[in-house]
């Protein structure tokens, strides 16, 4: 074990080296189209774990194999998500970005429902030793994103969703919210419903089974030009405190203090590499460092 200064690292060397399980003891479940996992493609993989670590506390768990490195993030004893460093291949497509999976049963079926709808490949198929299945695409706006059949199946629905650090319902900003709620419709057999906001524009709700696994809004306005993507929301007691911390740690603040569904608060950042993602302030008393 090796302490570092951003909190405790403990390095696996190539033997050893596989993501981990999505299910601890594994579940057998397929939760269609729930997020259950996030990567981040990062130019600045110390950088990022020092940031990430300073803001939710996260621990890491880095693997090191054939050059490859994958840092596993940990939130309450739970993996939470991955870091991958990225090396910045040219001027259009060089931030750092967080990339969701979300799940499914079958991926090769569900792959090549996609591309039937007119989204496009960003790497094939592939079978990873404890994960599963997963494959990452483009949807028809551009945005990036994964699907994972998960080996061991998902992690349950908490019905109780609220432990400070992880990730609640993401939300994809987008040009066309409406056709793009109808292409993860299609992937997903999602329900949808559109809601009307106090700012006048409209929030749709993709769920399944009574459950919500997404919404999808228009792209903000304002100075901060955003493109299309998918944003991750990570738990916290309080999003303007929280991004205060994330400004004097080298982050931005992007969209601050939007109103999220059941009396949230959610307000969109930047960590200092460029990646985008969120932080979601539940009502009062309803954020725990305890639970799950």
């Amino acid at each position: 074990m090796a302490v570092l200064g951003l909190g405790t690292c403990r390095e696996v060397q190539a033997d050893a080296f596989e993501v981990p399980a999505l299910a601890n003891p594994a579940t057998g479940l397929h939760l269609l189209g729930k997020l259950v996992w996030f990567d981040l493609e990062t130019t600045d993989l110390p950088g990022a774990k020092r940031f990430y670590h300073a803001l939710f506390g996260w621990q890491y768990r880095d693997y090191h194999a054939y050059g490859v490195s994958y840092t596993v993030a940990m939130a309450n004893g739970n993996a939470v998500a991955g870091l991958v460093p990225r090396p910045v291949m040219n001027e259009t497509e060089h931030r750092s970005a967080w990339l969701p999976f979300f799940s499914v049963a079958d991926l090769d079926a569900s792959f090549s429902k996609a591309l039937a709808n007119h989204a496009e490949v960003r790497s094939e198929p592939e079978d990873l030793p404890l994960r599963g299945r997963q494959a990452r695409l483009r949807d028809p706006e551009g945005v990036v994103f994964g699907l994972v059949a998960s080996s061991s199946g998902d992690p349950a629905d908490d019905p109780n969703p609220r432990a400070f650090g992880t990730w609640g319902v993401p939300t994809l900003l987008a040009r066309d919210p409406g056709g793009e709620a109808v292409f993860y419709q299609t992937l997903f057999d999602f329900a949808v419903q559109g809601e009307p906001t106090d700012q006048g524009f409209e929030r749709i709700r993709l769920s399944a089974a009574h459950v919500d696994r997404a919404t999808v809004r228009p792209l903000p306005g304002g100075d901060q030009a955003l493109a299309p993507q998918w944003v991750g929301f990570v738990r916290v007691f309080s999003a303007a405190t929280t991004a205060q911390q994330a400004v004097k740690l080298g982050g931005r603040i992007l969209v601050a203090d939007r109103p999220a569904a059941h009396g949230a608060i959610m307000t969109i950042l930047a960590d200092p590499s460029g990646a985008t993602f969120g932080v979601l302030e539940l009502p009062p008393s309803s954020v725990s460092l305890t639970s799950r």
